[in-house]
């Protein structure tokens, strides 16, 4: 019963700790580490799309609505100049939409996220890696208002990476985009308190078994020999 207990309180506390959100230390001036100068300086692009998982097919456009989006929001960039060729281009904006499932014993989740990798096209080195968490919830329009929105935190990101300010609404945009959203709290709140009521029904019922009644002859009925 104790070692039982012990699992038990084990697991409830990691599922609780992946609902907790965390609060990253602040870095300071003299810690942070520098943007590759390469990054700053950069005025051709050349965007590549690094695929999508097939859980995006429920957004309008499918898979590939990432790299659509994303090709749009540069070009309309004044900051770059989209070139055809990796070998025309000054960095490599790479585009990728991926959707890991997270499981938490019988409660199976997905995490979709938009994640934008920059490569130096001469060594394909990733120079910088950032990524936006994407809101897969409600109707269709939900649907994709959740998505542009998240393209816009990616934005902002690259933005932001390149030595741009970003506004106070931008910089919450950001902050709101790292936190789990209300409903996938409740989602995974109710499958721990299924796992806590299954959990405990079976431990009571292995250490309370039902107690059978003593069976009966019926009269008339001649006693066993």
């Amino acid at each position: 019963m104790f070692r039982v207990s012990n699992v038990f309180l084990c697991i409830t506390l990691a599922l609780l700790l992946a609902i907790t959100p965390v609060v990253p230390a602040q870095q300071t001036a003299q810690n942070a580490a520098p943007v590759p100068s390469q990054i700053a300086s950069a005025h051709t692009i050349f965007v590549s799309n690094g695929g999508g998982s097939n859980f995006f097919d429920q957004f309008t456009g499918g898979a590939d609505r990432a790299y659509n989006a994303f090709y749009a929001d540069v070009q309309q960039s004044s900051q770059y100049r989209l070139v055809g060729a990796p070998a025309q281009a000054d960095l490599i904006f790479e585009i990728r939409a991926i959707a890991p499932a997270v499981n938490n014993g019988d409660v199976v989740a997905y995490n979709p996220q938009l994640i934008l990798s920059i490569l130096d096209p001469q060594t394909r080195a990733v120079l910088w890696t950032t990524s936006a968490n994407v809101r897969a919830l409600g109707t269709q329009k939900r649907l994709d208002r959740g998505f542009d929105e998240s393209m816009a935190v990616l934005m902002d990101k690259l933005a932001r990476v390149t030595g741009q300010p970003l506004t106070a609404q931008q910089m919450k945009a950001v902050q709101d985009n790292s936190r789990w959203p209300t409903a996938a709290k409740v989602f995974v709140a109710v499958g721990i308190a299924a796992f806590v009521g299954l959990t405990t029904y079976g431990v009571y019922r292995a250490t309370h078994p039902p107690t059978l009644p003593t069976p009966t002859i019926p009269p008339g009925f001649p006693a066993a020999l």
